[in-house]
């Protein structure tokens, strides 16, 4: 009898502990379950600011245009950006960036030729932030349609030794990013072009109004930082055209390296950002505004 009252027992508490985990396992697929909605929601709700923050972007573009129609510069007002501000559940942050302001890497291959000048302003860049110039063959290699290497580039071929094997793209850049594919572009070197650097289409020019000034450095033979940082005016350049760029060039006792070739002071290419927390969880949207 006091046999059977144990089995009893123990047969109570098993069942007793499978109906704790069953409510468990209940209670953690509800919390799995909440969080997912919730997660779906803020993701609506951050798409939502995403594109009302887009649409304030282009409304201010096309005000600026119509002000000061031709000429861009940082101190219009697409260049302060929006300081964070509360909304319903979070914050909401926005800047735009010019991408009309840096380097253009798909220039130095244009419409599947060689561009000299571009070429020899990358190896200014290169120089001026201290990189190895043999990366300026490389990307040209990376880009251009054909499989011969440069004196110091690489092709395909290179690439298919490494672990693991690609080959090279042949075609222009479609981001930055693909930098970090090309041989002796390592996290380090990555890091010093990136803010100087984009990847647009052939024949876009730099406006030398929003140009950093390492990117200034690169435009004419010789510039040094202190005469770049002139031109820069700590961020305040306002060069209503190129001629008025170039006379200050010649004050410096400088020229312009293939002249007004690839330059303005105009921008059509931007690009807006949109960072957003909303209840502890980061999203971050891009878009490109043309």
């Amino acid at each position: 009898m006091k046999r059977s009252r144990g089995v009893a027992l123990i047969i109570a508490l098993l069942l007793v502990a499978i109906g704790t985990l069953i409510v468990t396992a209940l209670i953690d697929q509800d919390q799995l379950s909440l969080a997912r909605t919730r997660n779906q929601l803020r993701e609506q709700q951050a798409y939502a600011y995403a594109r009302g923050l887009e649409a304030w972007a282009i409304d201010l573009l096309r005000r600026d245009r119509n002000a000061e129609p031709g000429r861009d510069s940082r101190q219009d007002g697409w260049a302060q950006g929006l300081p964070p501000m509360a909304v319903p559940g979070g914050l909401l942050s926005g800047r735009m960036r010019d991408e009309n302001g840096c380097f253009n890497l798909n220039s130095l291959v244009p419409n599947g030729g060689e561009d000299a000048i571009a070429i020899r302003r990358f190896e200014r860049l290169l120089s001026v932030l201290k990189v190895d110039p043999g990366i300026g063959e490389n990307l040209i290699d990376w880009i251009d349609a054909d499989s011969t290497p440069h004196p110091r580039g690489a092709e395909s071929l290179s690439y298919l030794l490494l672990d693991p094997p690609y080959r090279a793209a042949n075609q222009p850049l479609t981001q930055v990013a693909e930098l970090r594919l090309v041989r002796g572009v390592d996290a380090r070197v990555y890091a010093l072009l990136e803010p100087h650097v984009c990847a647009r289409p052939a024949g876009s020019a730099i406006n030398v109004n929003t140009a950093s000034v390492p990117v200034l450095m690169a435009l004419a033979d010789g510039m040094s930082e202190s005469a770049a940082r002139r031109i820069y005016n700590e961020g305040h350049a306002n060069f209503a055209t190129l001629a008025a760029f170039a006379a200050e060039i010649q004050q410096l006792g400088l020229s312009l390296d293939g002249g007004d070739s690839g330059l303005g002071v105009e921008s059509t290419r931007f690009l807006a950002e949109t960072l957003l927390e909303l209840d502890g969880i980061p999203f971050h949207y891009f878009s490109l505004i043309e």
